[in-house]
C-alpha cells in the first residue's frame, strides 16, 4: 500500500518566497517584495476594486485564484502589469482609465434626419439641409422664451445629476421675434425645469436664464448679446447639483461670450428632474430659425 508523505512548498518557519524588484529576479528566500517590506498580515478588507491607479484598469475575469499582481516598467519607461494566477503568468499592456464615457442619456444630434424615436413631440419640427427648424406652422410669440408645448424632448433621462446641453443655433438677424431654448433638469410631468433662451428681434438680441417650478416661471438673469447682425452662435445650459448653480453660457458670433448664473436652493433642486429638451419659436413664417446641432456632457 502506498504511503503518502506531505512535502510543503514552504517549510514551517521559513520565509515566504517573493519577487526581488530591485534585482529583477526571484528572491532566494529572504521574503521581501521590495526594500523595507516584510511578511505582511493579509487585510481581507483591502479589495483590489477599491484601489486607485494601475490595478483598477484590469477589466478581466480570471479562471482561478489571482496569486499576485506586479507592476513592471520597461527600459523605455512603459509600465506593464504582470498577473500571476493559478494557471500561469500573463502580461497586460498599458491603459488609461476614462473619467467619463459618453451616454445616450444626454442629447446628441447633427440633424441629418429627425429621429422620432429619440425626440418627441416632433410635429412642429422638420430637418432641412442638416438643421432642425420649424415646419410650415407659425408660433405665437409674445414671450421671451420657448413655450413648454413647443419644446422637443430627448427620450432618456440624464444619468448625471450635474450636466450640460449645448446647441449651435442660427436665427434670422434683425427680423421678427425668434427664440431658441435649451432645457435641462426637466421633471417627468414637464412642469419644472431650467431654461436658457436667446431671443432676437429687429431691435434687440438678449439671453435669458429661467427656472420653472410647477409651471411658474422665474427669471434668474438676463443680458444683451453682441453680434446682432449675425444672430447665431452657441448656447450652453449647465447645472451643478453640488452647488445648486445653473449657468447659461452664450458664445455669439461677432460678440463676446456672456455668462448668466442663477443660484437655487436645496428645496428648489429637489423639484427638478433629469430630462432635457430643446425648442424654437418664431413670429413669422418668413423667418427660419434653426438648430444645427445639439450635444451634452458632464460638467
Amino acid at each position: 500500500m502506498t504511503k503518502w508523505t506531505e512535502m510543503p512548498l514552504r517549510p514551517q518557519g521559513a520565509p515566504w518566497p517573493g519577487l526581488n524588484t530591485r534585482g529583477g529576479k526571484l528572491d532566494p528566500g529572504s521574503g521581501f517584495l521590495e526594500d523595507g517590506s516584510f511578511n505582511a498580515v493579509i487585510n481581507e478588507a483591502d479589495l483590489l476594486e477599491k484601489r486607485k491607479g494601475f490595478v483598477r484598469g484590469l477589466d478581466e475575469r480570471f479562471a482561478g485564484v489571482v496569486c499576485g499582481l506586479f507592476r513592471y516598467t520597461s527600459e523605455c519607461g512603459v509600465e506593464y502589469l504582470v498577473v500571476a494566477d493559478e494557471n500561469g503568468i500573463s502580461v497586460r499592456t498599458p491603459f488609461s482609465i476614462p473619467e467619463y464615457l459618453g451616454s445616450d442619456s444626454l442629447p446628441f444630434d447633427d440633424f441629418e434626419s429627425l429621429d422620432t424615436s429619440r425626440w418627441s413631440p416632433t410635429t412642429a419640427y422638420e430637418v432641412f439641409i442638416g438643421a432642425l427648424q420649424l415646419n410650415g406652422a407659425d408660433s405665437n410669440v409674445g414671450v421671451n422664451y420657448v413655450e413648454s408645448a413647443q419644446l422637443m424632448g430627448w427620450f432618456k433621462a440624464s444619468v448625471l445629476t450635474s450636466y450640460y446641453v449645448e446647441v449651435n443655433y442660427r436665427l434670422a438677424a434683425q427680423s421678427g421675434q425668434q427664440s431658441t431654448s435649451v432645457v435641462i433638469k426637466r421633471s417627468t410631468g414637464g412642469t419644472s425645469y431650467l431654461e436658457a433662451t436667446v431671443v432676437s428681434t429687429s431691435s434687440s438680441y438678449i439671453a435669458y436664464l429661467y427656472r420653472v417650478s410647477g409651471g411658474v416661471r422665474t427669471e434668474l438673469a438676463s443680458a444683451p448679446l453682441g453680434g446682432a447682425t449675425l444672430a447665431d452662435g452657441f448656447l450652453r445650459l449647465s447645472y451643478n447639483a453640488g452647488t445648486f448653480v445653473a449657468t447659461a453660457t452664450i458664445t455669439p458670433s461677432g460678440g463676446d461670450i456672456v455668462t448668466l448664473t442663477g443660484q437655487l436652493t436645496e428645496a428648489q433642486d429637489a423639484g427638478l428632474g433629469q430630462l432635457s429638451a430643446i425648442g424654437i419659436q418664431r413670429a413669422s413664417q418668413d423667418d427660419a430659425p434653426q438648430i444645427e446641432s445639439v450635444s451634452g456632457g458632464q460638467i
